[in-house]
């Protein structure tokens, strides 16, 4: 059976492949130790339309604590810690065959400074680029953070072997997986690279055991998608899992992509709700679509036949 757990880490990625192999492949990375005010703000105002919790919240700032603080609204889901959640998944053993970075934005690469010093892995994928990071916007454990990933991304010394596959790549670090490359080729990287723009270099995968077909979209935006419907349309018709691209927002919704897919589950992983969702575009095509915002963390176990099962960390 394989198993994917799409963490709950407020506004940001973080997915475990757990393969029937045994092995452990991480994609991406957001460790926050709590809710980003604004998200937290957005879930108040949706829970409590009249602003009674929001105005206690505010009354009672600096005197509680802050899971305290989103308890007496009345909202009980808390952030995952993707350090420990792995620690137990690997069975006590610290260990993960694959780290894969989509692209160099930190909502996807905050706490990889912990990871890489705290879990062995044997190979890492990052993409060659030369993005960089505004250092004045980050905290001191994210710049710990974008230190490290320039290092991996430049090919430093390291006892990790990163590698760099594109679309259509085969090896057996991933083939055997079942793991198939859709994006970016090298045309996208170079494109997004002269743009600045790291959501365009964005790894998009399809993973595939039997019948069942999962797409982890990363950031991927339109353009992406495009290459994707032209270059492989059968590959990704009907999908029984999709991790939407660019956390559900309007960049990364690409009509004719998702209506190919037409996803049984559709997961958006939400922290900071954008105006611009598109949770109920996906739903024309999907059958369930679900965030981690009300459900918290999410395994979804499948079958070879096609079968999925999903299993939240809250029922709502």
């Amino acid at each position: 059976m394989l198993k994917v757990h799409i963490l709950n880490v407020g506004h940001g990625d973080c997915i475990i492949s757990e393969f029937p192999s045994g092995r452990l492949t991480v994609v991406d990375i957001n460790r926050s130790q709590q809710m980003d005010m604004d998200s937290l703000m957005e879930i108040l105002a949706l829970m409590d339309p009249s602003k009674a919790s929001l105005n206690r919240i505010l009354h009672n700032m600096g005197l509680m604590d802050y899971h305290s603080l989103i308890e007496s609204a009345g909202y009980y889901i808390q952030l995952t810690d993707p350090i420990s959640y792995i620690y137990q998944l690997s069975r006590n053993r610290y260990n993960i065959f694959s780290f894969i970075s989509t692209h160099p934005h930190m909502d996807h690469l905050t706490g990889l400074f912990d990871l890489y010093q705290t879990i062995k892995m044997a190979n890492a994928w990052v993409l060659p680029n030369s993005f960089t990071q505004h250092l004045s916007r980050l905290s001191e454990t994210q710049k710990a953070d974008w230190e490290l990933y320039k290092f991996l991304r430049d090919g430093k010394q390291s006892t990790i072997k990163v590698i760099t596959p594109l679309a259509g790549d085969m090896n057996n670090f991933w083939a055997d997986e079942g793991i198939k490359i859709l994006a970016p080729n090298q045309i996208l990287l170079n494109t997004a690279d002269n743009n600045n723009d790291a959501n365009s270099m964005s790894y998009v995968l399809l993973i595939k055991y039997g019948y069942s077909k999962i797409i982890l979209g990363g950031d991927a935006e339109e353009v992406t998608w495009k290459y994707i419907v032209e270059n492989f349309k059968d590959e990704i018709e009907n999908i029984h899992l999709l991790k939407a691209s660019h956390h559900g927002r309007d960049r990364g919704y690409y009509q004719p992509a998702v209506k190919l897919m037409s996803p049984a589950y559709t997961v958006v992983s939400v922290g900071k709700q954008p105006k611009n969702d598109d949770s109920n575009k996906y739903r024309q095509y999907s059958d369930h679509v679900v965030s981690t915002r009300w459900h918290g963390t999410m395994v979804f176990e499948l079958d070879k036949f096609g079968h999925i099962n999903f299993l939240p960390e809250h029922e709502r």
